[in-house]
Protein backbone atom coordinates (compact mmCIF):
# COMPACT_ATOMS: atom_id res chain seq x y z
CA UNK A 1 0.00 0.00 0.00
CA UNK A 2 1.49 3.29 -1.30
CA UNK A 3 1.77 6.42 1.39
CA UNK A 4 -1.07 8.55 -0.35
CA UNK A 5 -3.12 5.43 -0.44
CA UNK A 6 -2.72 4.47 3.12
CA UNK A 7 -3.52 7.83 3.72
CA UNK A 8 -6.83 7.90 2.24
CA UNK A 9 -7.86 4.84 3.59
CA UNK A 10 -7.03 6.37 7.34
CA UNK A 11 -8.99 9.67 6.71
CA UNK A 12 -12.27 7.31 5.10
CA UNK A 13 -15.63 6.22 6.89
CA UNK A 14 -15.00 3.25 8.67
CA UNK A 15 -17.33 1.26 5.75
CA UNK A 16 -15.13 2.82 3.13
CA UNK A 17 -12.32 1.00 5.38
CA UNK A 18 -14.12 -1.58 4.78
CA UNK A 19 -14.74 -1.88 1.42
CA UNK A 20 -10.94 -1.21 0.75
CA UNK A 21 -9.78 -4.25 3.02
CA UNK A 22 -11.99 -6.21 0.99
CA UNK A 23 -10.13 -5.15 -2.37
CA UNK A 24 -6.82 -5.94 -0.59
CA UNK A 25 -7.98 -8.69 0.87
CA UNK A 26 -9.08 -10.21 -2.88
CA UNK A 27 -5.11 -9.24 -4.18
CA UNK A 28 -3.30 -10.88 -1.65
CA UNK A 29 -5.44 -13.96 -1.55
CA UNK A 30 -4.64 -14.06 -5.75
CA UNK A 31 -1.25 -13.10 -4.87
CA UNK A 32 -0.47 -16.22 -2.26
CA UNK A 33 -2.73 -18.63 -2.69
CA UNK A 34 -2.83 -19.48 -6.19
CA UNK A 35 -1.28 -22.51 -8.26
CA UNK A 36 1.92 -22.74 -7.21
CA UNK A 37 0.96 -22.18 -3.51
CA UNK A 38 -0.84 -25.74 -3.44
CA UNK A 39 1.91 -27.69 -6.11
CA UNK A 40 4.48 -26.66 -3.19
CA UNK A 41 2.72 -27.01 -0.17
CA UNK A 42 2.23 -30.52 -0.96
CA UNK A 43 5.78 -31.17 -1.72
CA UNK A 44 6.58 -29.99 1.54
CA UNK A 45 4.32 -32.19 2.68
CA UNK A 46 5.61 -35.01 0.84
CA UNK A 47 9.08 -34.55 1.78
CA UNK A 48 8.78 -34.77 5.51
CA UNK A 49 8.38 -38.65 5.19
CA UNK A 50 11.30 -39.35 2.78
CA UNK A 51 14.69 -41.08 4.08
CA UNK A 52 17.62 -39.07 5.17
CA UNK A 53 19.56 -39.88 2.05
CA UNK A 54 16.63 -39.35 -0.38
CA UNK A 55 16.42 -35.75 1.26
CA UNK A 56 20.11 -34.63 1.91
CA UNK A 57 21.10 -35.42 -2.04
CA UNK A 58 17.42 -32.84 -2.63
CA UNK A 59 19.32 -29.98 -0.43
CA UNK A 60 22.36 -30.67 -2.35
CA UNK A 61 20.34 -30.37 -5.95
CA UNK A 62 19.06 -27.73 -4.72
CA UNK A 63 22.09 -25.62 -3.81
CA UNK A 64 23.81 -26.53 -6.93
CA UNK A 65 21.03 -25.37 -9.08
CA UNK A 66 20.45 -21.87 -7.12
CA UNK A 67 24.84 -21.81 -7.27
CA UNK A 68 24.38 -22.47 -11.13
CA UNK A 69 21.65 -19.94 -11.76
CA UNK A 70 23.70 -17.01 -9.83
CA UNK A 71 26.80 -18.19 -12.16
CA UNK A 72 24.74 -17.98 -14.85
CA UNK A 73 22.64 -15.43 -15.01
CA UNK A 74 23.66 -12.89 -12.82
CA UNK A 75 26.38 -10.99 -13.66
CA UNK A 76 27.39 -10.30 -9.98
CA UNK A 77 27.81 -13.75 -9.12
CA UNK A 78 29.18 -14.70 -12.12
CA UNK A 79 32.52 -12.29 -11.51
CA UNK A 80 32.59 -13.26 -7.82
CA UNK A 81 33.02 -16.85 -8.31
CA UNK A 82 35.41 -16.79 -10.84
CA UNK A 83 37.19 -14.04 -8.46
CA UNK A 84 37.34 -16.85 -5.97
CA UNK A 85 38.68 -19.36 -8.60
CA UNK A 86 35.09 -21.60 -8.93
CA UNK A 87 34.15 -22.41 -12.47
CA UNK A 88 30.81 -23.94 -14.19
CA UNK A 89 31.88 -26.92 -13.92
CA UNK A 90 32.77 -27.18 -10.45
CA UNK A 91 29.33 -25.78 -9.65
CA UNK A 92 28.02 -28.75 -11.96
CA UNK A 93 30.27 -31.20 -9.47
CA UNK A 94 29.26 -29.37 -6.54
CA UNK A 95 28.84 -31.05 -3.12
CA UNK A 96 27.51 -29.46 0.15
CA UNK A 97 31.02 -29.96 1.56
CA UNK A 98 32.13 -27.64 -1.09
CA UNK A 99 29.51 -24.69 0.35
CA UNK A 100 32.37 -22.64 1.85
CA UNK A 101 34.58 -22.19 -1.00
CA UNK A 102 31.83 -19.56 -1.90
CA UNK A 103 32.02 -15.99 -1.15
CA UNK A 104 29.96 -14.84 1.55
CA UNK A 105 27.37 -11.76 1.03
CA UNK A 106 27.09 -8.83 2.96
CA UNK A 107 23.58 -7.35 4.29
CA UNK A 108 25.13 -3.39 3.21
CA UNK A 109 25.73 -4.69 -0.07
CA UNK A 110 22.59 -6.00 -0.40
CA UNK A 111 20.61 -2.70 1.04
CA UNK A 112 22.73 -0.73 -1.31
CA UNK A 113 23.58 -2.60 -4.61
CA UNK A 114 19.40 -5.25 -4.52
CA UNK A 115 18.97 -4.85 -8.37
CA UNK A 116 22.46 -6.88 -8.63
CA UNK A 117 21.19 -9.79 -7.23
CA UNK A 118 18.37 -10.13 -9.89
CA UNK A 119 18.80 -12.58 -13.15
CA UNK A 120 19.27 -11.44 -16.53
CA UNK A 121 15.42 -11.92 -17.03
CA UNK A 122 14.16 -10.53 -13.86
CA UNK A 123 16.17 -7.36 -14.46
CA UNK A 124 14.35 -6.21 -17.82
CA UNK A 125 11.18 -6.96 -16.15
CA UNK A 126 11.22 -6.79 -12.52
CA UNK A 127 9.35 -8.83 -10.27
CA UNK A 128 7.22 -6.46 -7.64
CA UNK A 129 9.57 -4.66 -4.92
CA UNK A 130 8.89 -4.94 -1.16
CA UNK A 131 10.84 -2.52 0.69
CA UNK A 132 11.34 -2.84 4.28
CA UNK A 133 13.25 -1.42 7.49
CA UNK A 134 14.61 -4.40 8.63
CA UNK A 135 15.78 -4.85 12.75
CA UNK A 136 18.69 -1.86 12.52
CA UNK A 137 16.03 0.90 10.95
CA UNK A 138 18.28 0.63 7.23
CA UNK A 139 15.15 -0.25 3.94
CA UNK A 140 16.14 -3.17 2.29
CA UNK A 141 14.56 -3.70 -1.45
CA UNK A 142 13.78 -7.33 -2.16
CA UNK A 143 12.04 -8.25 -5.00
CA UNK A 144 9.83 -11.75 -4.92
CA UNK A 145 7.47 -12.45 -8.00
CA UNK A 146 3.92 -14.53 -7.26
CA UNK A 147 6.21 -18.05 -7.43
CA UNK A 148 8.26 -17.09 -4.70
CA UNK A 149 5.39 -14.77 -2.39
CA UNK A 150 3.00 -18.19 -2.70
CA UNK A 151 6.20 -20.94 -2.47
CA UNK A 152 7.25 -18.85 1.57
CA UNK A 153 3.24 -19.20 2.10
CA UNK A 154 3.20 -22.92 0.97
CA UNK A 155 6.53 -23.59 3.51
CA UNK A 156 4.47 -21.92 6.34
CA UNK A 157 1.65 -23.37 5.72
CA UNK A 158 2.92 -26.92 5.27
CA UNK A 159 5.18 -26.92 8.40
CA UNK A 160 4.45 -24.15 10.64
CA UNK A 161 0.46 -24.57 10.47
CA UNK A 162 0.18 -27.80 9.81
CA UNK A 163 2.47 -28.53 12.57
CA UNK A 164 0.52 -26.27 15.28
CA UNK A 165 -2.36 -28.78 13.83
CA UNK A 166 -4.18 -25.64 11.91
CA UNK A 167 -4.66 -24.86 8.39
CA UNK A 168 -3.27 -21.79 6.39
CA UNK A 169 -7.14 -21.70 4.81
CA UNK A 170 -8.68 -21.73 7.84
CA UNK A 171 -10.19 -18.49 9.80
CA UNK A 172 -7.33 -16.76 11.42
CA UNK A 173 -6.88 -13.76 13.40
CA UNK A 174 -3.64 -10.94 12.89
CA UNK A 175 -2.11 -8.63 15.56
CA UNK A 176 0.49 -7.06 13.82
CA UNK A 177 2.40 -3.73 12.72
CA UNK A 178 -0.30 -2.32 10.39
CA UNK A 179 -2.44 0.21 10.84
CA UNK A 180 -6.00 -0.51 9.71
CA UNK A 181 -7.69 2.36 11.29
CA UNK A 182 -6.44 6.04 12.32
CA UNK A 183 -4.57 5.20 15.50
CA UNK A 184 -6.16 8.18 17.07
CA UNK A 185 -9.55 6.85 16.19
CA UNK A 186 -11.25 6.14 19.63
CA UNK A 187 -14.15 4.28 19.14
CA UNK A 188 -15.55 0.69 17.86
CA UNK A 189 -15.02 -1.11 15.96
CA UNK A 190 -11.15 -1.53 16.05
CA UNK A 191 -10.74 -4.61 13.68
CA UNK A 192 -11.12 -5.18 10.02
CA UNK A 193 -12.34 -8.38 8.35
CA UNK A 194 -10.60 -9.22 4.99
CA UNK A 195 -13.64 -12.16 3.58
CA UNK A 196 -11.77 -13.88 1.09
CA UNK A 197 -9.03 -15.00 3.32
CA UNK A 198 -11.23 -15.50 6.31
CA UNK A 199 -8.66 -13.22 7.78
CA UNK A 200 -9.80 -11.20 10.77
CA UNK A 201 -7.00 -7.74 11.12
CA UNK A 202 -7.59 -6.66 15.04
CA UNK A 203 -5.96 -3.08 15.67
CA UNK A 204 -2.43 -3.59 17.48
CA UNK A 205 -2.85 0.12 18.08
CA UNK A 206 -5.89 0.97 20.38
CA UNK A 207 -5.41 -2.27 22.98
CA UNK A 208 -6.10 -1.02 25.86
CA UNK A 209 -8.43 -2.71 28.85
CA UNK A 210 -11.81 -0.31 28.06
CA UNK A 211 -11.63 -1.34 23.84
CA UNK A 212 -11.46 -5.10 24.91
CA UNK A 213 -15.34 -5.69 24.49
CA UNK A 214 -14.79 -4.87 21.13
CA UNK A 215 -11.68 -6.98 20.35
CA UNK A 216 -13.48 -10.18 22.36
CA UNK A 217 -17.05 -9.58 20.23
CA UNK A 218 -14.93 -9.90 16.96
CA UNK A 219 -12.57 -12.93 18.18
CA UNK A 220 -16.07 -14.17 19.14
CA UNK A 221 -18.13 -13.37 16.09
CA UNK A 222 -15.28 -14.84 13.34
CA UNK A 223 -14.50 -18.03 15.83
CA UNK A 224 -10.65 -17.76 14.19
CA UNK A 225 -8.55 -21.09 14.28
CA UNK A 226 -5.30 -19.51 14.65
CA UNK A 227 -4.19 -16.33 16.23
CA UNK A 228 -0.95 -14.70 14.63
CA UNK A 229 1.31 -11.72 14.83
CA UNK A 230 3.88 -9.90 17.21
CA UNK A 231 4.43 -11.99 20.45
CA UNK A 232 4.74 -8.81 22.07
CA UNK A 233 1.44 -7.34 20.45
CA UNK A 234 -0.43 -10.55 21.72
CA UNK A 235 1.32 -10.42 24.69
CA UNK A 236 -0.14 -6.86 25.00
CA UNK A 237 -3.36 -8.25 23.82
CA UNK A 238 -3.68 -10.93 26.34
CA UNK A 239 -2.81 -9.03 29.21
CA UNK A 240 -6.13 -6.27 28.19
CA UNK A 241 -8.39 -8.95 28.08
CA UNK A 242 -7.21 -10.31 30.89
CA UNK A 243 -7.32 -6.35 32.87
CA UNK A 244 -10.68 -6.46 31.68
CA UNK A 245 -12.15 -9.70 32.94
CA UNK A 246 -13.01 -10.95 29.28
CA UNK A 247 -12.47 -14.71 28.25
CA UNK A 248 -12.35 -15.01 24.58
CA UNK A 249 -12.93 -18.08 22.43
CA UNK A 250 -10.14 -20.45 22.31
CA UNK A 251 -8.33 -20.84 18.84
CA UNK A 252 -6.55 -23.86 18.00
CA UNK A 253 -3.52 -22.59 17.60
CA UNK A 254 -1.20 -19.32 18.19
CA UNK A 255 1.42 -18.90 15.78
CA UNK A 256 3.72 -15.79 16.47
CA UNK A 257 6.25 -14.13 13.77
CA UNK A 258 8.77 -11.65 13.13
CA UNK A 259 10.15 -11.63 16.94
CA UNK A 260 11.51 -13.89 19.64
CA UNK A 261 8.70 -15.16 22.12
CA UNK A 262 9.91 -15.38 25.14
CA UNK A 263 8.73 -17.15 28.51
CA UNK A 264 6.42 -14.19 30.07
CA UNK A 265 5.31 -13.49 26.57
CA UNK A 266 4.27 -17.45 25.97
CA UNK A 267 3.09 -17.51 29.30
CA UNK A 268 0.27 -14.83 29.50
CA UNK A 269 -0.56 -15.53 25.97
CA UNK A 270 -0.93 -19.21 26.41
CA UNK A 271 -2.77 -18.83 29.90
CA UNK A 272 -5.18 -16.23 28.37
CA UNK A 273 -6.44 -17.31 25.14
CA UNK A 274 -6.17 -21.31 26.62
CA UNK A 275 -4.37 -22.63 23.51
CA UNK A 276 -0.49 -23.66 22.08
CA UNK A 277 1.65 -20.90 21.09
CA UNK A 278 4.26 -21.85 18.21
CA UNK A 279 7.19 -19.62 17.63
CA UNK A 280 8.49 -19.06 13.87
CA UNK A 281 11.38 -18.09 12.55
CA UNK A 282 12.40 -16.32 9.41
CA UNK A 283 13.27 -13.20 7.69
CA UNK A 284 11.47 -10.81 4.80
CA UNK A 285 14.37 -12.30 3.12
CA UNK A 286 12.55 -15.31 2.41
CA UNK A 287 16.11 -17.68 2.74
CA UNK A 288 15.58 -19.64 6.12
CA UNK A 289 12.37 -20.80 8.11
CA UNK A 290 12.72 -22.33 11.51
CA UNK A 291 9.22 -23.46 13.36
CA UNK A 292 8.10 -25.27 16.20
CA UNK A 293 6.95 -28.64 16.69
CA UNK A 294 4.92 -29.92 19.78
CA UNK A 295 7.10 -30.38 21.80
CA UNK A 296 8.55 -26.85 21.83
CA UNK A 297 11.61 -27.24 19.59
CA UNK A 298 12.57 -24.80 17.01
CA UNK A 299 13.39 -27.13 13.92
CA UNK A 300 15.37 -25.69 10.15
CA UNK A 301 13.67 -26.75 6.78
CA UNK A 302 16.69 -27.13 4.87
CA UNK A 303 14.75 -27.87 1.35
CA UNK A 304 13.19 -23.99 1.81
CA UNK A 305 16.81 -22.17 2.89
CA UNK A 306 19.82 -24.05 3.60
CA UNK A 307 21.23 -22.78 6.85
CA UNK A 308 25.09 -22.69 8.58
CA UNK A 309 26.31 -20.85 11.58
CA UNK A 310 29.48 -19.94 11.68
CA UNK A 311 32.42 -19.14 13.93
CA UNK A 312 34.34 -15.68 13.33
CA UNK A 313 36.93 -17.14 11.49
CA UNK A 314 34.30 -18.81 9.14
CA UNK A 315 34.31 -22.20 9.89
CA UNK A 316 31.18 -24.10 11.20
CA UNK A 317 29.84 -23.73 14.85
CA UNK A 318 29.46 -27.27 16.57
CA UNK A 319 26.41 -27.93 18.72
CA UNK A 320 25.64 -25.32 21.93
CA UNK A 321 28.14 -23.05 20.36
CA UNK A 322 27.08 -19.73 19.13
CA UNK A 323 27.40 -19.19 15.64
CA UNK A 324 26.64 -16.37 12.65
CA UNK A 325 23.37 -17.53 10.58
CA UNK A 326 24.10 -17.33 7.11
CA UNK A 327 21.85 -18.77 4.51
CA UNK A 328 21.61 -19.47 0.48
CA UNK A 329 17.59 -19.21 -0.33
CA UNK A 330 15.72 -21.28 -3.16
CA UNK A 331 12.47 -20.09 -2.99
CA UNK A 332 13.19 -16.33 -5.02
CA UNK A 333 15.13 -17.50 -7.94
CA UNK A 334 14.93 -14.05 -9.55
CA UNK A 335 16.79 -12.10 -6.87
CA UNK A 336 19.31 -14.62 -5.87
CA UNK A 337 20.64 -14.43 -2.07
CA UNK A 338 23.69 -17.08 -1.25
CA UNK A 339 25.35 -17.18 1.77
CA UNK A 340 23.97 -14.25 3.01
CA UNK A 341 24.89 -12.90 6.22
CA UNK A 342 21.71 -11.93 7.45
CA UNK A 343 22.38 -10.90 10.90
CA UNK A 344 21.97 -12.86 13.51
CA UNK A 345 23.01 -15.37 15.96
CA UNK A 346 22.16 -18.99 16.69
CA UNK A 347 23.09 -22.30 18.19
CA UNK A 348 22.39 -25.92 17.10
CA UNK A 349 21.33 -27.82 20.01
CA UNK A 350 23.62 -31.66 20.65
CA UNK A 351 19.55 -32.67 21.86
CA UNK A 352 17.62 -35.01 19.35
CA UNK A 353 14.05 -34.04 19.26
CA UNK A 354 11.57 -35.73 20.68
CA UNK A 355 9.44 -35.53 17.91
CA UNK A 356 11.62 -37.84 15.47
CA UNK A 357 11.63 -35.43 12.77
CA UNK A 358 15.29 -35.90 12.42
CA UNK A 359 15.29 -34.59 8.68
CA UNK A 360 15.16 -30.76 10.29
CA UNK A 361 18.06 -29.72 12.59
CA UNK A 362 17.23 -28.33 15.76
CA UNK A 363 18.27 -24.61 16.80
CA UNK A 364 18.99 -24.55 20.68
CA UNK A 365 18.55 -20.51 21.04
CA UNK A 366 18.44 -17.49 18.15
CA UNK A 367 20.60 -14.46 19.82
CA UNK A 368 19.63 -11.28 18.59
CA UNK A 369 15.90 -10.70 17.94
CA UNK A 370 14.18 -9.47 21.15
CA UNK A 371 12.73 -6.04 21.12
CA UNK A 372 11.54 -4.11 24.37
CA UNK A 373 7.56 -3.18 24.09
CA UNK A 374 7.35 0.87 23.96
CA UNK A 375 4.58 1.69 26.15
CA UNK A 376 2.53 4.96 25.86
CA UNK A 377 0.83 6.99 28.77
CA UNK A 378 -2.89 5.93 28.30
CA UNK A 379 -1.46 2.00 28.56
CA UNK A 380 -1.05 1.10 24.60
CA UNK A 381 1.95 -0.25 23.77
CA UNK A 382 3.86 -0.83 20.64
CA UNK A 383 6.13 -3.12 19.16
CA UNK A 384 8.43 -2.49 15.95
CA UNK A 385 9.25 0.50 14.39
CA UNK A 386 9.90 -0.22 10.98
CA UNK A 387 7.36 2.28 9.90
CA UNK A 388 9.37 5.52 10.97
CA UNK A 389 12.26 5.05 8.52
CA UNK A 390 10.43 3.17 5.73
CA UNK A 391 11.59 5.56 2.46
CA UNK A 392 14.31 7.53 4.15
CA UNK A 393 17.72 5.94 2.43
CA UNK A 394 19.49 8.84 4.39
CA UNK A 395 19.01 6.70 7.58
CA UNK A 396 22.09 4.16 7.72
CA UNK A 397 21.28 2.63 11.46
CA UNK A 398 18.34 3.97 14.10
CA UNK A 399 17.59 2.79 17.33
CA UNK A 400 14.33 3.79 19.29
CA UNK A 401 15.18 4.12 23.22
CA UNK A 402 12.01 4.82 25.81
CA UNK A 403 13.28 7.21 28.95
CA UNK A 404 10.06 7.58 30.02
CA UNK A 405 6.01 7.10 29.41
CA UNK A 406 6.62 10.69 27.84
CA UNK A 407 10.27 10.64 26.45
CA UNK A 408 11.18 8.95 23.69
CA UNK A 409 14.90 8.93 21.92
CA UNK A 410 15.79 7.94 18.43
CA UNK A 411 19.26 7.48 17.52
CA UNK A 412 20.09 7.34 14.00
CA UNK A 413 23.00 7.21 12.10
CA UNK A 414 23.20 9.55 8.57
CA UNK A 415 24.20 7.81 5.55
CA UNK A 416 25.77 9.60 2.80
CA UNK A 417 21.90 10.16 1.39
CA UNK A 418 20.96 12.43 4.74
CA UNK A 419 19.45 15.76 4.01
CA UNK A 420 18.45 16.95 7.24
CA UNK A 421 14.78 16.75 6.88
CA UNK A 422 14.67 12.97 8.32
CA UNK A 423 14.40 13.96 11.79
CA UNK A 424 11.83 16.23 11.56
CA UNK A 425 9.79 13.20 9.16
CA UNK A 426 10.44 10.85 11.85
CA UNK A 427 9.10 12.97 14.67
CA UNK A 428 6.05 13.78 12.28
CA UNK A 429 5.39 9.78 11.64
CA UNK A 430 5.65 9.18 15.37
CA UNK A 431 3.03 11.76 16.29
CA UNK A 432 0.55 10.53 13.72
CA UNK A 433 0.89 7.31 14.00
CA UNK A 434 0.13 7.26 17.90
CA UNK A 435 -1.92 10.36 17.97
CA UNK A 436 0.88 12.08 19.99
CA UNK A 437 0.50 15.32 21.50
CA UNK A 438 3.06 18.43 22.11
CA UNK A 439 3.84 17.42 25.76
CA UNK A 440 5.15 14.08 24.08
CA UNK A 441 9.11 14.66 23.52
CA UNK A 442 10.54 13.07 20.45
CA UNK A 443 14.23 13.25 20.38
CA UNK A 444 16.34 12.64 17.19
CA UNK A 445 19.95 12.05 18.48
CA UNK A 446 22.55 11.82 15.20
CA UNK A 447 25.31 9.36 16.71
CA UNK A 448 28.51 7.95 14.65
CA UNK A 449 27.39 4.70 15.47
CA UNK A 450 24.64 2.78 17.48
CA UNK A 451 26.23 1.33 20.75
CA UNK A 452 26.22 -2.38 19.86
CA UNK A 453 26.10 -5.38 23.06
CA UNK A 454 28.17 -7.96 23.85
CA UNK A 455 27.13 -10.09 20.41
CA UNK A 456 28.33 -7.08 18.32
CA UNK A 457 24.63 -6.13 17.78
CA UNK A 458 22.16 -3.34 19.25
CA UNK A 459 18.77 -3.99 19.73
CA UNK A 460 16.23 -1.64 17.48
CA UNK A 461 14.05 -1.22 20.67
CA UNK A 462 15.24 -0.35 23.83
CA UNK A 463 12.61 0.54 27.38
CA UNK A 464 14.38 1.85 30.66
CA UNK A 465 10.62 1.70 31.97
CA UNK A 466 9.51 -1.23 33.90
CA UNK A 467 6.88 -3.01 31.51
CA UNK A 468 5.07 -5.08 32.94
CA UNK A 469 4.49 -2.17 36.55
CA UNK A 470 3.69 0.57 34.19
CA UNK A 471 1.48 -1.35 32.08
CA UNK A 472 -1.02 -2.61 35.10
CA UNK A 473 -0.68 1.08 36.25
CA UNK A 474 -1.71 2.60 33.12
CA UNK A 475 -4.21 -0.10 32.83
CA UNK A 476 -5.61 0.89 36.62
CA UNK A 477 -5.83 4.95 35.51
CA UNK A 478 -7.78 3.91 32.22
CA UNK A 479 -10.23 1.78 34.39
CA UNK A 480 -10.76 4.38 37.08
CA UNK A 481 -11.62 7.00 34.05
CA UNK A 482 -13.81 4.52 32.13
CA UNK A 483 -15.88 4.17 35.32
Amino acid sequence: MSKLTERVYLASPVWTQKLGVHAFGWYWRHRRLGPAFEKHQREYIERESWSSDRFQNYVEECLRNQLLRAFQNVAYYHHKFREYGISEQDIVKFRIDDLPRFPLLEKPFVRTNPELLLTRRAAKHPPRCFQTSGTTGTPLRLYWDFECHQHTIAVRAARSFRWAGVGYREPRAVVAGRAILDPKRNLPPFWRFNVWEKQLYLSAFHILPQNMPDYVAALNKYRPVTLTGFPAALSVLAKAIEDAGLRPLKPRAIVTTSEALRPEMREIIERVFEAKAYEEYGSVENCVLATECEHGRMHVHPDFGFVELLRPDGTAAGPGETGEIVVTGFANTSQVLIRYRIGDLAQWSAKPCPCGRTLFPVLEAVVGRQEDVLLFPDGRGMMRCEFLFKDLPGVAEAQVVQESLTHLVINIVPSVQYGGSEADMIRTRMRSRYGLGPDYQIEVRRLEKIPRERNGKFRPVVSHLNIQSVAQGAARANNNVTR
